[in-house]
């Protein structure tokens, strides 16, 4: 008992003796911010410039921006128009078409009056798929029971030390049909889905023990160190429910009474660097502790790799699995007592 009272009168003491210590941090030098995280496969890439002040980020206009493979001109990247009323925008786009070869060494430079940054990354290799399925299971959750969808991806780890990131697209294609049997095909709607990792060891779960709403690695990126040189199976999962779609355009040329569609789901896995991997993990650890609170836990820092300046620059090389398309879905529209535009009385 007296120990009880001793901590509480030394808690109460030291909350009573708080003072309130201003910091200055000084001048703040600005500096040039690149942040691009481009892939191996052949398409259009973009390198996003930045400067940083005091506290925040604004958009750097009207840098040169070029790339280099292995030493030699590779591209040089446009700088994207952009609405400078935009709030949100923190960085000015500079896109650019390529694709690299495992193995290379890809190099961007960008200048800017007296700013002179640079940073290069190596090209991984892509992993390779061998399996993907599909299982449905029955979990409980206090009290009540539910559908778990999953999704199990099987490859072999490339070799040496390997960092991997991994998730699954879904492409839902949607008929609408009216009320006098006319059809509306809508465009394939791309979607990430929400998949968690918690039913999975290698990405930060256990076997049981773990929901959905847990802490949870986000980004679902991964070291190969419990697997090394080995075939692995994934297993990402998520509530079955998550997995309807409802969302569908309304107008007043068409309003559907009856809905079909389709889920196509594309698995993939992706070979990262190893500071593409200590970068998404930082970011998971701030979005799971709070990006200003972390009183409890050691604090977070961003990873950089640009020299003459800040920011994050990889490659990555990414490998899909073969699409599996779900049982077709049929239902119904309820608009409840609220038939759309519909405008008599």
């Amino acid at each position: 008992m007296k120990r009880i009272l001793s901590i509480a009168v030394f808690s109460l003491a030291a909350a009573s003796c708080i003072n309130k210590v201003p910091i200055d941090f000084g001048e703040v030098t600005p500096q040039l911010v690149l942040n691009a995280q481009l892939d191996a496969q052949e398409g259009g890439q973009v390198v996003y410039l930045s400067q940083s002040n005091q506290a925040t980020l604004k958009p750097l206009q009207g840098a040169q921006v070029a790339v280099l493979v292995d030493g030699k001109p590779f591209a040089t990247a446009v700088e994207e128009p952009s609405d400078e009323t935009d709030a949100f925008r923190v960085g000015t786009a500079y896109r650019f078409q390529g694709g690299f070869p495992a193995g290379s060494q890809v190099k961007v430079t960008a200048r800017k009056d007296a700013w002179d940054a640079w940073a290069q990354a190596d090209v991984p290799p892509a992993p390779v798929i061998s399996a993907v399925d599909t299982l449905r299971t029955l979990e409980q959750d206090l009290d009540e029971s539910y559908e778990v969808f999953q999704v199990r991806i099987t490859f072999k780890d490339l070799p040496g030390s390997s960092y991997y990131r991994v998730g699954v697209r879904a492409e839902y294609r949607t008929t609408q049909i009216d009320a006098q049997g006319e059809t509306r095909e809508l465009p394939v709607d791309y979607q990430a889905l929400p998949m968690s990792g918690s039913k999975d060891p290698v990405l930060g779960g256990t076997a049981a023990g773990m929901s959905f709403f847990d802490l949870d690695k986000t980004y679902l990126a991964f070291s190969d160190d419990l697997f090394r040189d080995q075939e692995y199976t994934l297993r990402l999962s998520m509530p079955a429910s998550w997995l309807s779609y409802y969302y569908f355009p309304l107008d007043q040329e068409f309003v559907p009474v009856y809905i079909y569609y389709t889920v196509t789901l594309v698995p993939w896995l992706e070979s990262i660097s190893r500071e593409e991997f200590d970068y998404l993990n930082a970011l998971n650890n701030l979005e799971n502790f709070g990006y200003t609170a972390q009183v409890i836990v050691e604090p977070t820092t961003l990873p950089t790799n640009v020299n003459g300046g800040m920011g994050l620059f990889t490659v990555r090389n990414r490998a899909e699995g073969a699409p599996m398309e779900l049982p077709p879905v049929f239902y119904e529209v309820d608009y409840g007592p609220y038939w759309p535009y519909d405008n008599q009385d």
